[in-house]
């Protein structure tokens, strides 16, 4: 694949959060090894797999790749607070925008419960993707709620509806 200048790269953890990403901006597969590329004219989409590790290597060869001015990780969060419904989005980069801020940890393997645990969403690839750009690329981390740090592992298609669900509330910020 050759090196296309984008203005948007979306990052997901998960092919089931990138399926009606791919849907809603039309993209179009352009490499599945080492890992699920998909574009369109404006916007490129690379699927990581969890973790920090993955998430540090996709987004090193996403940028070889793609020249964007934009950035973008979403995907799903565990909730340290009870009282936030399941599907809410929250931005954890931006305090001003029209979609509400919440503040982000990042952790090595998935957390069940909220002890010792200081920030209101928790994922496993938040903090390696802003440590994976550099400052002078716009950088937007949006998380939907998926749980509230219980055992339970949402399915595919659960995690397919919320993202699809707020997708009308972020994607403003892929075509800004």
């Amino acid at each position: 694949m050759k090196n296309l200048r984008i203005k948007t790269l979306i990052h997901t953890a998960l092919v089931a959060e990138a399926k009606p990403i791919i849907g809603f901006f039309h993209l179009v597969c352009k490499s599945k090894i080492p890992f699920n590329i998909y574009t369109n004219e404006n916007t490129a989409l690379i699927v990581s797999g969890i973790g920090e590790v993955k998430t540090k290597e996709a987004l090193a060869l996403a940028f070889k790749l793609f020249s964007p001015c934009r950035v973008i990780n979403i995907g799903m969060a565990g909730c340290s607070d009870k009282n936030i419904q399941t599907g809410s989005l929250f931005c954890a980069t931006h305090k001003n925008l029209s979609i509400p801020y919440a503040s982000l940890s990042s952790h090595k393997s998935a957390i069940i419960s909220d002890e010792g645990i200081n920030s209101c969403l928790v994922d496993q690839e938040g903090e390696a993707f802003l440590s994976s750009i550099s400052k002078n690329v716009e950088k937007y981390i949006f998380k939907v709620v998926s749980d509230h740090l219980d055992a339970a592992v949402p399915t595919k298609a659960k995690v397919n509806s919320l993202i699809q669900k707020t997708l009308p509330l972020w994607s403003i910020y892929v075509k800004i």
